[in-house]
């Protein structure tokens, strides 16, 4: 039986870098589970199953979830879910929080949890078990190498991961402005103006407007800067580009606007987040 649980303080370098406030592991330990009202919880809650199984339940329907599945729960937000006594599940834990995550998760779980399969859940066991590994001898040199290994496994869980319940209710405006939204990070390095992107939705500028502020929790144009950005960190991480380069290849024709937008973002300039990110 394993029954793993570490509490993390805030970072001291940047306040608004992602990063987790709690992470565990629970393995063969037959009575987990959690039922939290609404507003408990203050931020994201991610499990991915890597054994066992257990069950979520959600608008009164219990879902089974088996190895290479998991959950990311919104914050704030009310949250059942249990391993199987016959058969316990090994699952690892993350609660985090920081600038951006709504845009870095591109809306999943807004409207409910999301519930997903990973195409290669072994990608993510090693940079679990690392990110636990420093939380347990936690210092505050290593929230850097803490912040950038949850980045990498948010990303691998938003691209290399299928839904496998719906958790974006709500009919046609729903689905019609969440299409619109992926439109905006698949062509952000583009020039969008906001008839465009109204346009891709069906809706007129000022209505499209209205519903994109409504449903993904930032108006059309923040969301568009907060894609840049996400499409310039990453760059930024994994290609030797100039940070000229990466404002062109991300939709900023002046580098020093991009620098700019970039420290507001982020509360350090591109070439310090490079070097940050690398140190780790």
């Amino acid at each position: 039986m394993i029954k793993i649980d570490c509490y993390l303080p805030s970072p001291i370098l940047n306040k608004g870098m992602l990063f987790p406030e709690s992470l565990g592991r629970y393995k063969n330990f037959p009575n987990h589970g959690e039922r939290r009202n609404a507003g408990l919880l203050k931020e994201y809650n991610l499990h991915i199953i890597f054994a066992g199984k257990g069950a979520i339940v959600h608008d009164g329907k219990e879902i089974e979830l088996t190895p290479g599945m998991g959950f990311l729960f919104g914050k704030h937000t009310t949250q059942q879910y249990r391993t199987k006594p016959e058969d316990p599940w090994d699952v690892r834990w993350i609660h985090f929080d920081g600038q951006d995550v709504d845009s870095l998760l591109q809306g999943r779980s807004m409207h409910g949890p999301y519930l997903f399969s990973l195409h290669r859940p072994e990608r993510l066991k090693p940079l679990m078990e690392e990110m636990l590994q420093l939380a347990q001898a936690y210092r505050h040199d290593y929230d850097v190498r803490i912040s950038s290994l949850l980045y990498e496994i948010l990303l691998e869980i938003v691209h290399h991961s299928n839904q496998i319940f719906g958790t974006f209710p709500g009919g046609t405006v729903h689905e019609r402005i969440r299409h619109t939204a992926e439109y905006i990070r698949m062509h952000c390095q583009n020039l969008l103006d906001l008839k465009t992107m109204a346009a891709t939705s069906g809706y007129s500028s000022f209505h499209f407007s209205r519903l994109f502020h409504q449903i993904m929790g930032s108006t059309p144009a923040q969301y568009l800067l907060q894609c840049r950005i996400t499409l310039a960190k990453h760059l930024l991480v994994s290609t030797a580009l100039t940070v000229k380069q990466i404002a062109l290849e991300t939709g900023f024709h002046q580098s020093s606007y991009f620098i700019k937008r970039f420290r507001e973002q982020t509360g350090i300039t591109p070439e310090q987040f490079r070097q940050l990110r690398r140190m780790g």
